[in-house]
């Protein structure tokens, strides 16, 4: 998989030709569409994975980057919540492994983009709550691309802060 990277609790693998970024900002610099407001930040720990490059700024769960993916791209989102959601029963226990194109739907999205679908997952590990959104560049050739994530997601850990 090559290098690893960690950060703020959170460890990940690069694969090659990826950006993957784990950062910890107050406040989403990217604006909502027409809104006065950013589109939403938080506190918590954000991983963000791409396998190409990532804007600089972009939002928690994409936007800035997702609009502009082709349809060979995928982006994963792993975004922490308050610690106290952890022990609550939307938050299954463990880090999601395995993902299949039925779990992939051009609805599934923050915002439905043509062509693209999403999945989205929410988990917890030794208390701390997590919500994994996965988009991919091409509902067509999504089962291409679920093996992508796929093996991506085996090289996510949780780690002591």
């Amino acid at each position: 998989m090559g290098p690893r990277l960690t950060a703020h609790g959170l460890r990940s693998g690069v694969p090659a030709g990826w950006d993957v970024r784990i950062e910890c900002r107050a406040e989403s610099a990217v604006m909502a569409p027409g809104e006065a407001n950013p589109m939403g930040g938080f506190v918590h720990p954000t991983l963000h994975a791409a396998s190409s490059p990532l804007p600089a700024d972009r939002g928690d769960y994409g936007s800035g980057y997702v609009e502009q993916m082709g349809p060979r791209n995928v982006f994963v989102c792993l975004a922490e919540f308050d610690h106290e959601a952890g022990d609550t029963a939307m938050f299954a226990d463990g880090i999601p492994r395995q993902l299949s194109a039925s779990d992939f739907h051009p609805d599934a999205q923050q915002r439905v983009i043509a062509g693209q679908c999403g999945s989205q997952r929410f988990f917890a590990v030794d208390g701390r709550a997590f919500c994994l959104y996965v988009v991919l560049g091409s509902w067509v050739q999504r089962a291409l691309q679920v093996q992508q994530v796929n093996q991506f997601l085996q090289t996510i850990d949780v780690v002591d802060r």
